[in-house]
């Protein structure tokens, strides 16, 4: 096998999830482990709190361009087994098979997420953004991945299917703008949200086939295929209020997403499909793979007599999956700057309702950062936990007007643990003044 089997055989299927979960999308946020919301000015008070813009001390004018904040985890391996299987010809016989020992009986997947606020500007109470997001997920059976990368073998025959094979991806665009005031020593704020969704996808492996010559089983070709919707529009709005009963300190409650809407349109769906076969388990080229998956597409026809029971199905979880609402969250916590220069923070945040396809990693999260300004560099550490299983390091720092935080994520237990991690970046800068 080449180099390149593992990447190869699974780049359809990794190429239709590219990522899902939200964290902090400020690099100071998340190297405080989110407990930021006491913390946040200017622009970043954006996705915080929109109260903040009209607390005392805010920055005349700040500005960030661009934030790139990528995460990714893995279910039931680690991320490192997920860099061996895509290196698996690197790898002897034994830790392949370790690696395969650890994967979960119904499988193994990817998650992730991908949020870029291209721009984010304050000037004195006024805030807006533009922001790209794109999420999902993508789970693969076992007998998949033993497929792939060893190639076929007619004593597992029984063991192949293609059950608990399957993938979704929501991508968007985010104008967000925010106004904060302050009414006596109380600040209050809001942001409005105007959507539009670009693609909504569901894909599945919908056949497989075993290959005879002369009633002997040589191959096992399998399908996969992906529908896509594009196109719509949403709203959203979200509330905070925000004050400072004593110098140095802030407290904050804020609840994102109080009304809200995003919904794809359903009269111009897509389909792209691919068929993989012993050729390309052995020496596929990702690249052509990927190419023949992309040439198949074409449009959609629900009520063709020629659709599958399989593709059938796929087109409704897409057609019940078009309209979403992002997570309603509340968050309340506060920050203190000692005269150290050492800014304390803590937060809560908690979902509100039923849970959604684009909810946070954790229905709810406890956090407690630190940060420390020195005179050419800030310093920030932090942690948080869902309270059972997960749990966050993380750390960052900031150099003049790069900003960079790294988390270290792991949830879960047994056959769903999951682990990954979580990185931000972005180039940013304020106003030396601040307002009364």
């Amino acid at each position: 096998m080449t180099k390149n089997v593992a990447c190869a055989a699974l780049a359809a299927v990794l190429a239709a999830a590219p990522l899902s979960a939200q964290v902090p999308l400020s690099s100071r946020a998340l190297g405080m482990g989110g407990a930021y919301i006491g913390v946040a000015r200017g622009q970043e008070s954006l996705y915080q709190n929109p109260a903040n813009l009209g607390l005392p001390n805010s920055p005349h004018w700040s500005v960030s361009f661009p934030t790139l904040a990528l995460g990714a985890q893995s279910v039931g391996v680690t991320p490192g087994q997920v860099w061996d299987l895509v290196n698996y010809n690197d790898l002897d016989d034994a830790e392949r098979q370790e690696i395969l020992d650890d994967i979960p009986s119904d499988g193994t997947g990817v998650e992730g997420y991908l949020r870029a606020p291209l721009i984010s500007m304050q000037i004195r109470r006024l805030a807006f953004g533009v922001t790209y997001g794109i999420q999902g997920e993508h789970s693969i059976n076992k007998s998949l991945v033993d497929l792939v990368l060893n190639g076929f073998d007619q004593s597992k025959l029984a063991q192949y299917n293609i059950q608990n094979t399957a993938g979704s991806r929501a991508s968007f665009w985010d104008f967000h703008a925010g106004y904060g005031t302050r009414v006596g020593p109380l600040a209050l704020g809001a942001t409005g949200h105007y959507f539009l969704p670009r693609d909504r996808v569901r894909s599945a492996f919908v056949n497989q086939r075993t290959v005879f010559n002369n009633a002997v089983p040589t191959d096992v070709e399998v399908t996969y295929a992906g529908l896509q919707a594009k196109g719509g529009n949403g709203y959203g709005l979200d509330l905070g209020a925000a004050m400072e009963p004593i110098p140095g300190l802030t407290l904050g409650v804020a609840v994102d997403n109080v009304v809200n809407t995003m919904k794809w349109n359903d009269d111009n769906m897509r389909i792209r499909s691919v068929t993989l076969n012993s050729a390309d388990y052995d020496d596929g080229d990702p690249e052509a793979i990927l190419a023949r998956y992309e040439d198949s597409e074409t449009e959609f026809d629900l009520d063709a007599t020629t659709v599958s029971p399989a593709i059938n199905a796929l087109a409704q979880s897409l057609r019940g999956d078009l309209e979403l609402a992002m997570p309603t969250t509340l968050r309340v916590g506060g920050a203190y700057v000692l005269p150290t220069r050492t800014t304390i923070g803590a937060s809560y945040t908690s979902e509100l309702g039923d849970a959604s396809p684009v909810s946070a990693l954790w229905r709810n999260q406890l956090s407690l950062g630190v940060q420390q300004k020195l005179p050419i560099i800030t310093l920030r550490a932090g942690v948080a936990t869902d309270g059972e299983s997960g749990n966050m390091l993380s750390g960052g720092v900031s150099l003049g007007p790069i900003q960079f935080g790294i988390a270290r994520l792991h949830t879960g237990k047994d056959n769903d643990e999951r682990n990954g991690w979580v990185s931000t970046i972005s180039l940013s800068g304020r106003a030396d003044t601040t307002m009364p």
